[in-house]
């Protein structure tokens, strides 16, 4: 249990999936609170954890770039292609709008320009949840009209429900959405939940993957050592052999030498 808690809090994705949990958590702390003095501290923490996780989303945008080149030319549908391409091309524009924001966020600038343009970053990030929620709809009317598992019913199915807890996070801050910040803090915690152990199930299957890789490869090791001790006992064997083969030649030059000197001594005496 220990490795597998290393593993995840290994992973970037799933360190950020942390931190979102405790920023929700201490949001709804703040809003429930009745000292003054409390909701200041819980709302400091809350600032503190949002500030943490952008610097581990910071250059996020790069990753959903190559993801709108890869969907617009990967998928078959023409629908479905332009719906992801859209969503993940979204994203990538509110990542990248929001890395020139997070000086206003650690307190160096106040600059008023930044400030609008974090507005508009999270108007982007409610129209890349719109779009990723017509893609679940769109993808629910298309496996009715083919065979689906059960699996993938499910995951369509959380993926709607993150979308639908997430959009109140970027809607409320925008004004479009009418929420308190309890009501969002109960929200991103469900999502982030949800959302954390499905990144707890990528990262321990990779784990194991990677454990089984290691083992093949140690056991190759194993075969090639034990291929290779045994072809040096074939060589060894080999030069024995020749050894072998090559005395009894000389032997038998030897005895051969031996009969014919014999022979010339008896004729010798003979004669």
């Amino acid at each position: 249990m220990l490795a597998e808690v290393a593993n995840y809090a290994n992973d970037a994705a799933a360190v950020e999936k942390s931190l979102r949990l405790l920023q929700a958590l201490v949001q709804i702390a703040a809003g429930t609170t009745s000292s003054a003095a409390d909701a200041k501290t819980w709302s400091t923490a809350r600032g503190h954890f949002a500030l943490a996780r952008r610097f581990l989303r910071l250059f996020k945008w790069i990753d959903f770039s190559q993801l709108t080149l890869q969907s617009w030319s990967s998928e078959q549908d023409s629908s479905r292609r332009i719906l992801k391409t859209s969503k993940n091309a979204l994203l990538g524009l509110y990542f990248f709008m929001e890395m020139f924001c997070i000086v206003n966020a650690m307190g160096i600038t106040a600059s008023p320009f930044l400030n609008a343009l974090q507005h508009h970053a999270l108007q982007v990030w409610f129209f890349a949840i719109s779009v990723s929620l017509l893609l679940t709809f769109y993808d629910f009317l298309t496996i009715r009209s083919v065979t689906s598992s059960p699996t993938t019913k499910t995951q369509l199915s959380t993926s709607l429900l993150l979308d639908a807890c997430d959009i109140l996070i970027p809607g409320s801050a925008v004004g479009w959405i009418s929420a308190s910040s309890v009501t969002v803090g109960i929200a991103s915690s469900i999502s982030s939940v949800i959302a954390g152990k499905q990144i707890w199930n990528r990262v321990q299957k990779e784990s194991r993957e990677m454990q089984a890789r290691r083992k093949e490869r140690m056991s190759r090791k194993v075969r090639f050592g034990a291929g290779t001790k045994a072809s040096d006992d074939e060589k060894e064997e080999m030069m024995e052999a020749e050894k072998k083969g090559s005395n009894s030649v000389v032997n038998g030059s030897v005895k051969a030498v031996e009969n014919e000197v014999y022979g010339v001594k008896r004729r010798s005496k003979k004669a």
